[in-house]
């Protein structure tokens, strides 16, 4: 494998500022100061975590899904005082989702060993799967490409709402059996496919819920990276977190002043905002009859509303105490959660996550805390060979065509392909046919004005023939030229799928058909550095 390294710069203006000129304004520490990293190391070793219970935890967690001794050897890690830990997370996506969700667990598992080796500490791998998320619709889909166009294929069965945790939805597993079958289908046979569709049948076997089966494949990808996998939404887990719960419940109307007063100041500069929140909420959901939903205090009253459910302040901290279970975060609690739980020494985040941790400086410190350093995750488009010929016989750059497509490209070469003479006959008889028709119809209104409708009607229908013998002829220049062509459509597919970048669409299983699963072991070998950079890898 070859690498290139690429500056795209990010679309969004915040974190523009934050990776490219360095300004850390909405943060508290730089993701490429090492200084800061050791005073980051300085301030954790001074708080208490609940270090055994994690591991008690994330053993018991993960054991049904194989206990190697990498993983074995990252809780003894986790449990040591001086230890501290990278952590980053996604929703379980089928498949385990598009490529960026491999690209974040690349960047924990990288970053973690390049902080052991510049702290000189041990330096636990974390993945905080989403399971507490209900957007369904989110997760229950991969991108194909069939008919040599890009297609979104869903998985759906019935008796799902869009409000309950993906951690319980319950799989229709003859459903999804199907379903992944047709999925590898449209990646072609290989002689890697039989492999593919083996762990995917071993993964179903052993899952009832989405999360399960995100977990399966995702740890048998890298089981022996010693990365450990926590689900947010597992009941034993918010046994742990009851007290932080608490915390939150009484800090809850400060949080909210301390997220609006930050939006505030982001929007006074310039940027859009990244969360939606209104005053009264307390940025807690409550599940109700197996569904989520969302808290807001009400002051004059009082009370804590939601959905069909009422308390008081101090009846929801009771329900902290005793069933925390019924409790979720949301976008702005679940960052708290984390630094709560884990000597985190890094964040890994996409784009859209600096955006809105960008929004919780004041909410930390509020409660005392920092945000860790929020270090952008890897971007990476994946370069076939065919790909790479295409880009170098039509003279196109790599760059170029990540960032901006070829759809550009595509329509200049059919406008060379055409016969000109042909085109410019075309367009002279529509200026003639146009000129001639116009003198016809002030004639023909002068006699009638009633006429008029009609004859505008009938001079669209006259345009629209020669309209249709131009798309005739443009036709003919395609199909003539459909190998040429088909390269600019191979390249817009592969790198910029749907005016978007790769990691956005393609799922890994397709590299995995075509490549085998050593692609993700010659990926993590690979001298990647964790700094917001964009790499292409040539396979």
């Amino acid at each position: 494998m070859e690498m290139l390294q690429l500056n795209i710069e990010p679309s969004n203006s915040l974190v523009k500022q934050y990776i490219t000129n360095e300004d850390v304004s909405y943060f508290h520490y730089s993701f490429r100061s090492v200084e800061d990293d050791k005073k980051r190391y300085s301030e954790l070793m001074e708080r208490v975590f609940p270090r055994s219970l994690l591991v008690e935890h994330i053993r018991s967690f993960m054991k049904p899904y194989s206990l190697t001794e990498e993983i074995e050897a990252s809780l003894a890690k986790l449990e040591q005082p001086n230890s501290v830990v990278v952590v980053g997370g996604q929703q379980a996506g089928l498949l385990t989702g598009p490529l960026y969700s491999i690209h974040k667990m690349l960047s924990i598992i990288v970053l973690a060993k390049e902080k052991e080796k510049t702290l000189g500490v041990p330096v636990v791998p974390i993945f905080w799967i989403a399971g507490e998320d209900h957007d369904i619709f989110e997760v229950n889909h991969v991108y194909t490409v069939e008919d040599n166009r890009f297609k979104k294929k869903a998985f759906h069965q019935r008796s799902i709402t869009d409000k309950q945790m993906v951690s319980k939805v319950k799989l229709d597993k003859e459903k999804l059996h199907d379903w992944y079958l047709d999925v590898v289908a449209t990646f072609g046979e290989t002689k890697f496919s039989k492999q593919i569709i083996q762990l995917l049948d071993e993964a179903l076997s052993v899952s009832d819920t989405y999360t399960q089966f995100f977990t399966y494949i995702t740890n048998q990808l890298f089981k022996h990276y010693g990365l450990l996998m926590v689900d947010s939404a597992d009941p034993l887990l918010r046994k742990i977190e009851s007290e932080y719960f608490v915390a939150l419940i009484e800090n809850s109307e400060r949080i909210t002043d301390a997220l609006l007063k930050q939006q505030h100041f982001i929007q006074s500069n310039g940027h859009s905002l990244a969360i939606v929140s209104e005053e009264q909420s307390i940025q807690l959901f409550y599940e109700k009859d197996g569904e989520r939903t969302l808290l807001h205090y009400n002051k004059a009253e009082q009370r804590v509303f939601g959905k069909g459910v009422s308390f008081t302040k101090a009846e929801l901290i009771q329900i902290a105490k005793e069933n925390p279970e019924l409790l979720s975060n949301n976008v702005v609690t679940r960052p708290i959660m984390q630094e709560m739980l884990f000597p985190t020494i890094a964040f890994i985040a996409g784009p859209g996550e600096i955006a809105y941790w960008a929004e919780l400086k004041g909410c930390f410190e509020l409660l005392d805390l920092k945000m860790p350093p929020i270090v952008p995750r890897l971007n990476i488009s994946l370069l076939e060979r065919n790909v790479e010929a295409d880009l170098q016989e039509l003279g196109i750059s790599i760059d170029h065509a990540i960032v901006n497509g070829v759809q550009y490209e595509k329509a200049k070469k059919i406008d060379e392909l055409k016969d000109q003479q042909l085109e410019t006959f075309i367009n002279q008889i529509r200026s003639d046919i146009t000129e001639k028709y116009q003198l016809a119809a002030t004639k023909v209104v002068n006699f009638d004005k009633s006429l008029e409708p009609i004859v505008q009607k009938n001079s669209q229908y006259v345009l629209s023939q020669l309209d249709y013998l131009q798309n005739k002829v443009e036709g003919t220049v395609k199909q003539k030229h459909e190998i040429l062509l088909r390269k600019f459509d191979r390249i817009e597919q592969s790198l910029h799928p749907l005016n978007g970048l790769q990691e956005r669409c393609w799922n890994i299983f397709y590299f995995f058909n075509r490549y085998g699963f050593d692609i993700l072991d010659e990926l993590v070998k690979l001298p990647f550095e964790v700094n917001g950079k964009h790499y292409v890898v040539k396979l």
